[in-house]
C-alpha cells in the first residue's frame, strides 16, 4: 500500500450504530496495543540489565543443554528488541483488523435485517435443523445474515458490493479504487492466515500491477497496520452513516 495515498485524519463521529461502535472499539484496541508495545520497548531498552535478567530467568528451566543457554545469552539484545517481533505482531494485528471489518459488515447487515427483514427474501431455503439451533428469531436472523456474508466473503469483494447494492440499495464502494484496496487487504489477510504470508502464484496473478514476487513474503510493520486502521475507520464511518440514515437504525453516542 502506498501510504502517501492514506495520509488523512479520522472522521469525527458523535453518534453511530451499535455495529460501528463495536468496530471502533476494536480499532482503538489495536492502536493502543501498538502504542503499548512501543512504550514497553522503550522501557525495556532503558532497563537493559533488568530486562535481560528477567528473560533469562523465565527460560532458565527450559534449558536442556549448554548450547541452548549460550544461544539465548548471545542473542539477548536481539530478543529484547521489539523490531525482532514486529512482522509477526503486525501480522496478527493486521488479520484482526480485517476480521473486524468483515464482522462490522455482518453486524450492520443484521441491524438492517431486524429493521427490514424482507431484504433477505430469496428463493433459497434453510434446513430445519439449522433453524432449530436458535432459541429466538433475533438469533436466527443474525445467524442467517452472518452466513450470507461469510458466503459472500468466500466469493469476494465484488459479490459483497453487489449484495449491498441489490438488497440494501447502498454502494459501499464509492470508487473502483476503494474496491480494489479493500480486495487487496482481504486477500492479504487470507494469504497471511493460510500461507504464512508467502506469496503464491495465484495471489501474484490477481495483482499484476503490484509486482508481487512468488515465493517471497508479505512483510507488515506497525505503521502499515496503523494506516490501514485509519483507512478502514473512515471507510466504515461513511457507509455506517449512510446505512443508518436510510434504514433509520438506532444510534448511540460515540464511545458508548
Amino acid at each position: 500500500m502506498n501510504e502517501e495515498n492514506y495520509k488523512f485524519t479520522a472522521k469525527t463521529v458523535t453518534e453511530s450504530t451499535e455495529s460501528f461502535s463495536r468496530f471502533q472499539q476494536e480499532i482503538l484496541r489495536s492502536e493502543m496495543l501498538i502504542s503499548y508495545l512501543d512504550v514497553a520497548n522503550t522501557l525495556v531498552l532503558k532497563n537493559d540489565v533488568e530486562a535481560k535478567r528477567c528473560l533469562t530467568n523465565i527460560y532458565d528451566h527450559a534449558f536442556n543443554s549448554e548450547i541452548a543457554k549460550k544461544s539465548l545469552t548471545e542473542n539477548l539484545d536481539h530478543y529484547l528488541n521489539l523490531r525482532f517481533y514486529e512482522i509477526h505482531l503486525s501480522s496478527m494485528v493486521y488479520v484482526n483488523t480485517i476480521d473486524n471489518f468483515s464482522t462490522y459488515l455482518k453486524d450492520i447487515l443484521s441491524e438492517v435485517v431486524f429493521a427490514k427483514p424482507q431484504i433477505l427474501k430469496s428463493q433459497e431455503s434453510e434446513k430445519l435443523d439449522f433453524i432449530l439451533e436458535y432459541e429466538s428469531m433475533d438469533d436466527l436472523i443474525n445467524a442467517i445474515a452472518s452466513k450470507k456474508l461469510e458466503e459472500l466473503f468466500y466469493k469476494g469483494i465484488e459479490d459483497i458490493g453487489k449484495f449491498f447494492k441489490s438488497r440494501l440499495g447502498i454502494d459501499i464502494f464509492k470508487t473502483d479504487k476503494e474496491k480494489e484496496t479493500i480486495n487487496l487487504h482481504v486477500k492479504q489477510r487470507n494469504l497471511t492466515v493460510h500461507n504464512r504470508r508467502r506469496i503464491s502464484k495465484d495471489f501474484a496473478k490477481q495483482f499484476p500491477n503490484l509486482e508481487f514476487k512468488i515465493g517471497e513474503y508479505l512483510n507488515f510493520d506497525f505503521r502499515y497496520v496503523s494506516t490501514l486502521n485509519l483507512y478502514l475507520f473512515n471507510f466504515v464511518a461513511t457507509i455506517d452513516e449512510e446505512i443508518s440514515q436510510k434504514f433509520k437504525l438506532k444510534k448511540i453516542s460515540a464511545g458508548t
